[in-house]
């Protein structure tokens, strides 16, 4: 008897081979050299490796071609290539390899060179209904003459699996090979059976040993049986496939209903059997609640093709007789939308026509199911009629502002909700507005409650002619209203709304015969930037509005995340930070920008903290901005300026201090004269100075602070831009002034050999600091393989906690005296 089950052997390679080539690979590395180079790894070092080892030149970070294989790889590897000549690879091109092995070792070679470290894949090959699996491991080495190799060998046994064996145990079915019988005729007579599955023994009822090699007339002799031979014989002598049911006796006293298929190839043929008792108990299940059902019901093919049964209760609500209703399809008892229209009823598609002629809405359900042998689909109708005009009624009241006509906040808050749900599904945005009448009080206090009625209907209407027709608004109550705008190009759709909406609100309404101008405010909330459940979007559009009416109204703001901080505890964090300017609280930390290629300190940064005395240190993204906000960081600039001039003098004059400057500070414009004493008191020289600066300095007024940075670099300070790469227009900026430095922002620093987009951005900002004649310096350096990256793309300097976190002045200082006793004398400068 055959043996269904999958078989596996083992060819190439004892299972040794990847190991020994990754252990060999890892023992030629180097301190300091990203990757082994070729020589150390290859040259009278492989050894027996090497009969199961390739080399593979590389172009573009690619594979490129076969330079060498050892006889048993290359052996293997011939077997993919096409018009390949004996077992030798040598100088094999790899897009001649076929397909199944071009494509992993192409992925693999690309992945070694990318990462710089070993890489596997997989070679899967088909052949006489077997597939092999190869697993293969490669790793790169440095070429001093142009671009790097890749080494690759196997990694375990190849294994090789049956389809055919595998596919025949993988399915339920009963699966049978039979072999022709003829008589001296000719005439198939009969068919013994050379092969089964489990599944074949499990219908069959009986154990492989039993039924293998045995006639079928024989094993199961009767009248069922003789009629199955004789279709079976029949579809042989004309050949081609065949497909039947039939119905055998079980041994529990049940019956068991079966779908044969079956085709021949000669006298051979594969015969699929499938247990549809299920499916046939269903169908009689389905007639007894059909045909009695009190719910008018009917099968069709679809909806263009006739009927093709109806039960009763169809009959009886439609008033057509079977016959008549035989005669149809269902697109004949719909009521076209035109007549829809003029009856005033809902869209067509939802409306049958009676008998009688009168017209009824219905819900149609239905399901696909098999129906007489073929495909069909039930479909059930229920009368909706007049539930849905009581439903209509109570549901408008319910979701509508009976002043004014709108959606009221029930159906806004519903609306709301499934545009969260479809940003969950798809990721589709919205805006959210709120806004109010700036001086409706007013106005429905002097003139009376009528007036001021008719003056949110109005505003109702206003409103509503400035919005497209997706677009939602409602009255909340009183004189708030709120829109929902979602689609594509959001930020541009909401600003032209709102201008629009500011626009129509602010022309007078005429009331009374009088004139009444009374304005708009407007708060601002985005899904998913703002929120991302109803409550949340609706109280930051809330405070957003707050924000727009305190300041003046007439306008709008969008909700920023500080705003419920200013409604909340604004005012005791704005005291606490002025009571610790006052007092001393704030301190200065230094952190080292290093030469990347000497590992020298160059200069540091000098960056501001906070010693909170109840709370501890306060981080600097949460006190700096509110400092700029209350305009503190005036004052708190001009001190860190003459605390770290002052702590600067006390180094070695080739080192260099950086100090960041806010945006806000740019618009004191005494920022010059600042520096300019900070300089003269301390005695800094301005050649020793760095002043860092974000895009954000350059977005608003730019002419004047373009001048200002012209001016400070007059007096011989450095300019250098911070977090570059993080803004829309760094480009431009660079164009519009000569910086001196750009800094690469952390963000793609820490992804650098890992994300293919943060690595191209990383070699893109330095070639074009070369190209530019700018200095580049990249932040946030933790590792030494980012430090071995930026090296190798000629950043020029290098900060982050991989040679030291920021530290206090004295520290500092003991930094600078280590890296100089550690330096020879002439490179201590």
């Amino acid at each position: 008897m055959n043996n269904w089950g999958g078989s596996v052997s083992a060819q190439h390679d004892d299972g040794q081979t990847g190991k020994n080539l990754l252990r060999h690979w890892q023992d030629c590395r180097t301190p300091g050299a990203p990757i082994p180079s070729y020589e150390a790894v290859v040259l009278g070092s492989l050894g027996r490796l090497a009969d199961r080892a390739a080399l593979v030149t590389t172009r573009a970070g690619r594979a490129a071609r076969i330079l060498w294989a050892g006889q048993a790889f290359g052996a293997w590897l011939a077997q993919g290539a096409e018009g390949a000549e004996g077992p030798s690879a040598e100088t094999l091109p790899v897009d001649a390899l076929a397909i199944e092995l071009r494509e992993p070792v192409d992925e693999m070679v690309a992945s070694a060179l990318a990462s710089g470290q070993p890489a596997y894949g997989r070679c899967d090959r088909l052949a006489a209904g077997v597939v092999t699996s190869t697993r293969l491991v490669g790793v790169p080495l440095g070429n001093r003459w142009g671009e790097p190799f890749v080494l690759i060998g196997f990694d375990g046994a190849s294994v090789r699996t049956e389809l055919v064996q595998a596919m025949f145990t993988a399915t339920d079915q009963g699966i049978l090979a039979l072999s022709t019988i003829r008589d001296a005729a000719g005439r198939p007579v009969d068919f013994k059976i050379v092969a089964l599955n489990r599944g074949a023994e499990r219908l069959l009822e009986r154990p492989a040993a039993a039924l293998q090699w045995q006639r079928v007339g024989q094993l199961f002799p009767g009248a069922i049986t003789a009629r199955t031979i004789a279709t079976l014989a029949a579809m042989v002598e004309r050949g081609g496939r065949s497909a039947f049911e039939l119905s055998r006796p079980r041994s529990d006293g049940g019956t068991l209903y079966l779908k044969v298929e079956a085709g021949c190839v000669g006298d051979l043929l594969s015969v699929t059997m499938t247990d549809v008792g299920d499916i046939k108990a269903r169908e009689a299940s389905f007639r007894l609640l059909f045909e009695n059902n009190p719910v008018p019901m009917w099968v069709v093919a679809d909806a263009r093709d006739r009927f093709l049964a109806v039960n009763d209760a169809a009959v009886a609500h439609y008033g057509y007789s079977r016959e008549q209703f035989l005669s149809r399809a269902p697109a004949d008892l719909a009521i076209a939308a035109e007549e829809a229209t003029e009856l005033g009823l809902p869209a067509a598609g939802s409306l049958h026509r009676r008998a009688d002629g009168s017209a009824i809405e219905v819900s149609l359900f239905q399901r696909a199911m098999p129906f007489e042998g073929r495909q069909a689909v039930l479909e059930a109708a229920i009368d909706m009629t007049e539930r849905r005009r009581a439903e209509a009624r109570i549901a408008h009241m319910a979701h509508h502002d009976a002043l004014t006509g709108l959606p009221n906040r029930v159906l806004f808050r519903d609306r709301l909700g499934e545009a969260i749900a479809r940003h969950a599904r798809d990721g589709e945005e919205a805006v959210l507005l709120c806004l109010d009448l700036d001086k409706f009080k007013i106005v429905n206090d002097t003139l009376g409650h009528p007036v001021g009625d008719a003056l949110l209907r109005e505003a109702a209407e206003r409103i509503a002619g400035c919005l497209r027709k997706d677009d939602l608004v409602a009255r909340l109550g009183g004189d708030e209203f709120a829109i929902l705008v979602r689609g594509m190009d959001l930020p541009a759709l909401a600003d032209g709304l709102i201008a629009r909406v500011i626009a129509e609100l602010g022309r007078p309404f005429r009331l009374e015969g009088q004139d009444c101008h009374i304005g708009t405010s407007i708060g601002v909330a985005c899904l998913p930037r703002d929120g991302t459940d109803p409550e949340t979007l609706m109280k930051n559009a809330d405070l957003a509005l707050y924000r727009a009416k305190a300041e003046g109204g007439s306008t709008f703001r969008c909700f920023e995340p500080e705003m419920d901080a200013w409604v909340q505890a604004r005012r005791r964090r704005e005291n606490e930070l002025r009571e610790a300017f006052a007092r001393g609280q704030f301190s200065l930390v230094y952190q080292p920008l290093m030469d990347a290629r000497s590992d020298r300190i160059l200069a540091f940064e000098a960056l501001l903290r906070w010693h909170h005395p109840e709370h501890g240190p306060v981080s600097p993204a949460e006190f700096v901005p509110l400092a700029e906000e209350t305009g503190l960081i005036v004052p708190i600039g001009a001190w860190v300026m003459q605390t770290a001039f002052a702590e600067a003098t006390a180094w070695p004059e080739t080192i260099r201090l950086a100090v960041n400057l806010s945006p806000i500070q740019f618009r004191n414009r005494s920022l010059v004269e600042t520096v300019r004493g900070a300089l003269a008191v301390t005695g800094l020289d301005p050649r020793r100075l760095e002043l860092e600066i974000t895009e954000s300095v350059l977005l608003a007024d730019s002419a004047a602070n373009l001048a200002t940075l012209h001016e400070l670099r007059a007096m011989g300070i450095r300019i250098a831009m911070d977090d570059f790469g993080t803004g829309y227009s760094s480009l431009s900026y660079l164009r519009s002034f000569p910086f001196d430095k750009i800094k690469l922002d952390r963000s793609f620093v820490s992804q650098v050999g890992e994300n293919t987009h943060c690595t191209a951005i990383v070699r893109a900002v330095a070639s074009l600091g070369t190209s530019l004649g700018i200095a580049t310096t990249a932040e946030g350096v933790e590792t030494p393989e980012q430090l071995a990256m930026l090296r190798a793309e000629g950043y020029d300097e290098v900060q982050g906690f991989l040679f030291s976190r920021a530290v206090p002045g004295p520290e500092a200082r003991r930094l600078i005296d280590r890296a100089r006793a550690t330096v020879p004398d002439d490179r201590a400068a």
